[in-house]
């Protein structure tokens, strides 16, 4: 046996022993936990041994499978339109008075989304509708008589915000979740101003309409940045290795990160000063999208001295003298002033972003910030590109925006998918996938023989696989998923049916043994190479253009596809490879 063999011996033990640890939370969730609890992550973790992977680590049921709550959620983007015409009104008369272009009465219209100014002095209205157009510019020209100037909010400014008012809403529903425990949700946008929203394994719908229809909490904290307790915590109570929690200096101060959002709150409890509490941050990469990479600790001040209630407006542009990407905020008048002595008690401190108890940006505050606007910063630390400032920018807007939550969600259907549509399914996709998955095996071992058997073992490690990869990557599991499942099953025995004839025509050739098998797996490689090249391919449009069941089905096929690609290439060369060379083999039972 040459040292390759060796090699790839060592990479099939490593690949089934590291799928049968992943697939740890996965056999507790269905096989240890009582039925009803299988949904519950905080009682798996404390079910899982030490040294398993975390219990969001397992293979989730989608809405299909194990039943739950299916809502439609309806976004009133006309009355958030009439509201921001009515804030419009008041912010244009305050500009005019500010700039003192003359003496207006600013009248709002919300049911035609206009805005009538009426100017005591005549002479003045050109200016004003000058300065008006210019400075408002989501606001078009309508009409002028007399002393009276019209505008009107223009077409395209009202499709972005109805756009952005889905996009606040599905941001608050989503975090809002989370928070739940409901790790497989899924929340998604159904035409131009409804949200959908899927919650497996839940049975209470009156619980998701309370939990969904409160508004976000949005609130301004300061940052303890100078206090020494992550450091002083972690020495005191060393975190077991399987938390992940560490020490960061990422923001320039010391936080606790770990990637186990319940394992680092659980830490933290009960170690915090009397007059501080901790709060956590929701660290993504550009990899991770939506979801969250790791979490960060911000150790905040209990008093909260100023909330998104006087919020007015926060948009994401570019610094003007840096061409950066920056958010721009605004306050009322209450709150300008609220904001102006926050700022001025505070400089060079952090102040924290919070919505839903969620630390958002804790930007640094440079000097007092009268006026009730202010811009915030992101920089270009930690080596950020300008793509990724970008995108937290607008993320930030969003956020800010989404804690005040200018369009009312209505709930406008709600229903609960019995348990036993899910048990059903099961069943049903079970016995299928079981009853091929043993046709398949025994035709293998009858036509093929040793062969066969062979093909039989990387078949089942195959099938590990796949459910393994879909954990690792917190999948959900639904009815399409099965069948994805059970074609790249398929896929996986037509590769080493192809493999097995090739070597058949080695041997009828006359060649050895040895020589059949290497130059078999070696003439076979190409075909399939291509096969699942060109099916991965097909996957990959699925899963990016695709949505719900069928991005499941993709997500499935793309990890069936990697499996059987190594099953059928790796480990069924490296057992046929010990029973011909390692054996000194004459003939291939093939």
């Amino acid at each position: 046996m040459d040292r390759s063999w060796w090699w790839r011996l060592a990479l099939v033990v490593g690949v089934t022993l590291g799928a049968l640890w992943f697939l740890m939370p996965t056999y507790y969730s269905y096989f240890v936990l009582p039925k009803d609890q299988r949904n519950n992550l905080a009682l798996l973790q404390e079910k899982l041994p030490r040294w398993a992977p975390s219990a969001d680590k397992r293979l989730n049921l989608g809405l299909d499978l194990q039943g739950g709550i299916h809502m439609v959620l309806r976004v009133d983007t006309q009355t958030a339109l009439q509201k921001r015409t009515e804030r419009r009104a008041i912010q244009m008369e305050n500009y005019i008075e500010e700039k003192k272009l003359g003496e207006v009465e600013a009248k709002a219209n919300p049911e035609n989304l206009q805005v009538t100014l009426t100017a005591k002095d005549p002479a003045t209205l050109d200016a004003i509708q000058k300065d008006v157009l210019t400075v408002f510019a989501d606001f078009n020209l309508v009409g002028r008589e007399g002393n009276t100037l019209t505008v009107a909010l223009n077409d395209t400014r009202i499709a972005q915000f109805q756009e952005e008012a889905v996009d606040q809403a599905m941001l608050v529903i989503r975090r809002r979740i989370d928070k739940w425990g409901v790790a497989e949700v899924d929340v998604r946008k159904l035409g131009t101003d409804a949200i959908q929203v899927s919650l497996p394994g839940r049975q209470d719908p009156e619980e998701a309409k309370q939990l969904i229809g409160t508004t976000a909490q949005l609130e301004f904290r300061m940052v303890d940045d100078t206090s020494p307790w992550a450091q002083q915590v972690l020495q005191a109570t060393p975190p077991s290795p399987e938390s992940g929690i560490q020490l960061t200096m990422a923001e320039g101060f010391p936080q606790l990160e770990s990637p186990n959002r319940e394992a680092l709150l659980a830490y933290a409890e009960g170690k915090v000063p009397a007059d501080r509490e901790v709060l956590l941050e929701c660290v993504q990469t550009p990899t991770s999208g939506n979801d969250c990479a790791s979490y960060r600790t911000y150790l905040v001040e209990k008093d909260v001295p100023l909330t998104g209630d006087s919020l007015t407006s926060a948009e994401w542009d570019r610094d003007p003298a840096t061409g950066e990407p920056m958010v721009s905020i605004a306050f009322d008048q209450a709150g300008a002033n609220d904001f102006a002595k926050l700022t001025g008690e505070n400089v060079g401190r952090r102040m924290a972003i919070v919505l839903d108890d969620t630390v958002n940006s804790a930007p640094r505050i440079n000097e007092r910030i009268p006026g009730g606007q202010a811009r915030i910063n992101l920089g270009r630390g930690s080596g950020r590109t300008f793509d990724e400032m970008q995108r937290e920018a607008q993320m930030l807007a969003t956020t800010l925006k989404a804690g005040a939550l200018p369009a009312p969600v209505t709930v406008g259907e709600i229903r609960q998918v019995g348990a036993s549509l899910g048990d059903e399914l099961i069943r049903k996709g079970t016995l299928a996938a079981g009853v091929g998955l043993l046709l398949v095996l025994l035709f293998m071992a009858v036509y093929y023989r040793v062969a066969g058997l062979t093909a039989d073992v990387a078949l089942l490690l195959n099938g590990a696989l796949i459910l393994a990869g879909l954990a690792f990557f917190n999948a959900t599991l639904t009815l399409p998923g099965i069948a994805g499942f059970v074609l790249t099953l398929g896929i996986a025995v037509d590769a080493n049916v192809l493999i097995n004839e090739r070597i058949r025509e080695e041997l009828d050739a006359g060649k050895a043994a040895r020589v059949a098998v290497d130059q078999g797996y070696d003439r076979a490689f190409w075909t399939i190479f291509d096969a699942h090249v060109t099916m991965l391919i097909a996957g990959f449009i699925l899963f990016f253009l695709g949505t719900g069941p069928i991005r499941g089905f993709a997500t499935t096929l793309i990890v069936g596809l990697i499996a059987s690609l190594f099953t059928s290439i790796v480990v069924t060369r490296v057992i046929t490879t010990y029973l011909v060379h390692g054996r000194n083999a004459q003939t291939v039972s093939v």
